[in-house]
């Protein structure tokens, strides 16, 4: 072969070369352009599969605690149900802990009646309520807690990232998502027999169909958000604010008060008549309108000041019952989490004055909380979930993956701790 010939050759493995990188150059465009387009939700659907994931490495950690005996009172419960018998080790390490124990009575034998106070009447019905409906489904209360939990999980994350759009873009909500999805108190309680997952796709839906007017959906989920968590009472306050302001607005407009007032306002009655009615209820049974705020006095639960919160840690009802307990470590477990979401909460302050006053509303109130429920406040000021919202714009998305990585592992030691102490 000539010279001539093998220079020939050359140009064209060369040529088929520069093609060859040129097609590859288009296939990643592409799939980079199928990512972040909300057309094609890949990027979402692939959030939703890491979460899976994640999930299963979690409940990975937990087969690996009972296997080497580390997780104690596992059949332990104080209403010693009988259906305990023959439940698998992994269901009772995940729906028979702490709170979980009150919720699946709740779900098993309802309210207790002829007291004047109980415990039980601090917990709100609808997790419960929904939990007993899928136990008749699937046969067993601790599996059905779990699938309560889990499924509401995944349906706050679509949920959030739909929020999510209305202040950013797709792929920046997709990564959102997983920050919120990840973090690690949500990502541990969320696993478990707890109220928080329904709690928050409740919350969480409300504020989108809020932001879109509409207000009938809106006050339907305010009221299963409610009558999820009491906490959720606040958002009738936060409404209310945004809604006054709007209608001064219209006011100095119109130079009316009837033509000011957007009469679908008056869905959000529903949330106040079905409160009252469950109020009423209770009152049935126990003689009290106030029976799930006067049970809160079996918690020591107080609402103070954030100042007086912080004094409580080291002189509180907590540290009296449980003496071994270190004062300084249960407040530094309980900061490292709400303080930097406080921050949060003020950061949004700048970029919307609604999601700001949403987020500080509830994390002044998580702040001032005294008794168990100050103790429970990681998990408590997911109610100020708009908080993640302020890393919108401020993280590169490269960021946003190591964030998530980073609250991977800590929810794996939450949930270590929610095992061996009582941690919240």
């Amino acid at each position: 072969m000539s010279n001539e010939d093998e220079k020939i050759l050359q140009e064209k493995a060369e040529t088929d070369e520069t093609k060859k990188h040129g097609l590859l150059r288009r296939y990643y465009t592409s799939f980079v352009q199928m990512l972040a387009s909300p057309k094609f939700p890949v990027l979402l659907i692939i959030v939703l599969g890491s979460l899976a994931l994640a999930k299963l490495l979690l409940v990975s950690l937990l087969n690996w605690m009972l296997a080497d005996n580390l997780i104690p009172w596992l059949y332990t419960n104080p209403y010693n149900p009988s259906d305990m018998t023959g439940t698998p080790e992994i269901l009772l390490a995940l729906a028979n802990r702490w709170d979980s124990q009150h919720f699946l009575e709740i779900a098993r034998n309802g309210y207790p009646t002829g007291v004047e106070s109980d415990l039980l009447f601090a917990f709100a019905p609808v997790y419960p309520w929904m939990v007993a409906a899928v136990a008749r489904g699937v046969g067993n209360l601790y599996l059905a807690g779990v699938i309560v939990s889990n499924v509401f999980y995944f349906l706050s994350i679509v949920i959030f990232y739909k929020v999510a759009r209305l202040y950013t873009d797709y792929v920046e909500s997709c990564l959102l998502a997983l920050v919120f999805g990840m973090f690690p108190t949500y990502f541990a309680y969320s696993t478990l027999a707890y109220s928080e997952a329904p709690f928050l796709f409740f919350a969480i839906s409300s504020w989108y169909f809020f932001k879109k007017e509409q207000y009938l959906p809106c006050a339907i989920f305010t009221t299963l958000s409610v009558l999820t968590r009491y906490i959720s009472g606040l958002l009738v306050a936060v409404y209310g604010v945004i809604l006054l302001s709007k209608m001064i607005d219209r006011y100095h407009e119109k130079k009316s008060i009837l033509k000011a007032f957007d009469i679908r306002w008056l869905w959000f009655g529903i949330t106040g008549i079905s409160v009252g009615a469950l109020f009423l209820y209770f009152q049935s049974l126990t003689g009290s309108f106030f029976a799930a705020f006067d049970a809160h006095a079996w918690f020591g639960d107080t609402l103070s000041t954030p100042i007086n919160q912080f004094i409580w840690f080291f002189e509180g009802y907590f540290t009296q019952i449980n003496p071994g307990v270190e004062p300084i470590l249960l407040m530094l477990q309980r900061y490292m989490f709400t303080i930097p979401f406080f921050v949060l909460t003020l950061v949004l302050l700048k970029d919307d004055v609604e999601l700001g006053l949403y987020g500080v509303l509830f994390m002044w109130v998580v702040l001032s909380m005294e008794g168990i429920s100050g103790i429970a406040s990681p998990r408590t000021m997911l109610s100020a979930w708009v908080g993640l919202l302020a890393f919108k714009g401020r993280m590169s998305r490269s960021m946003y993956i190591v964030m998530s990585v980073m609250f991977f592992f800590v929810g794996l030691w939450v949930m270590y701790q929610f095992q061996l102490t009582f941690f919240a």
